[in-house]
């Protein structure tokens, strides 16, 4: 079963056309949450399958972890009442830099604040990190790395009083460095970009997501979930399963 991934729940605004994909019309994903509330999926957070691998537990044959990138203030405003509607939790990885400090702007492209995050946190969503200031990672010194992996970690144990347990890679850019350094930090798991339905064990510090798109159509949505989408992506993943990243 998948770890899905969002970035924006909400209709895109004529500014962010080039990035239409990453919205979500409000509608179509309570369309999808009540797709998994009929075919009776239960809603897992990103650290509790983390746990689940490791300890090699069992989870139910249906199971989902719904997870948002950025901690855009949508996640806030729309996606979580949708999913109180539906009794599904979820997993927002936030850059911490980006947090707002203010009110919200005028766009409504803009990030959550503290304040809001901590009421999220308060009734039953995880937050993650996804570092400081979102860069390439593999792009930068261990030490730079560090600072963003890290670091971001100790500001989130500074905002929540206590240290995130999850990692999502900016851009999906990981490599075995940059994994090591995400372990090192004291992460129990990390979600990467790379697509299947299906997650191992021995992918904890880059386990597979689907990413849903703004264009996703209810049945793409199911196919999502099947085990041809696995089959198909597996073959894709072959090498790099295999040591090749």
């Amino acid at each position: 079963m998948p770890i899905l991934t969002y970035h924006h729940i909400g209709m895109c605004p004529p500014e962010e056309r080039d990035h239409s994909g990453l919205w979500v019309a409000p509608e179509n994903f309570e369309q999808q949450l009540a797709w998994l509330r009929a075919k009776g999926f239960v809603g897992l957070r990103v650290s509790e399958l983390a746990r689940v691998l490791r300890e090699g537990r069992s989870v139910p044959t249906r199971w989902v972890v719904i997870t948002f990138d950025d901690g855009w203030r949508d996640n806030y405003t729309t996606a979580w009442p949708l999913l109180q509607r539906y009794s599904f939790p979820a997993t927002i990885f936030v850059t911490t830099a980006k947090l707002r400090e203010g009110l919200p702007s005028d766009s409504g492209n803009d990030m959550m604040s503290l304040a809001e995050m901590l009421e999220l946190v308060a009734n039953g969503i995880e937050i993650g990190s996804h570092t400081r200031s979102h860069p390439k990672l593999t792009r930068l010194s261990d030490e730079s790395a560090h600072d963003e992996i890290a670091g971001s970690r100790e500001d989130l144990a500074k905002m929540l009083g206590e240290p995130p347990v999850s990692f999502a890679y900016p851009y999906g850019a990981f490599s075995r460095r940059i994994e090591k350094i995400v372990r090192e930090a004291g992460y129990l798991a990390a979600v990467s970009t790379i697509r299947d339905n299906r997650v191992r064990s021995d992918q904890i510090y880059h386990l597979p997501r689907v990413m849903v798109m703004g264009s996703t159509t209810l049945s793409r949505f199911a196919y999502m979930f099947s085990i041809a989408y696995h089959a198909v992506h597996s073959w894709k993943n072959l090498r790099r399963w295999r040591g090749g990243r």
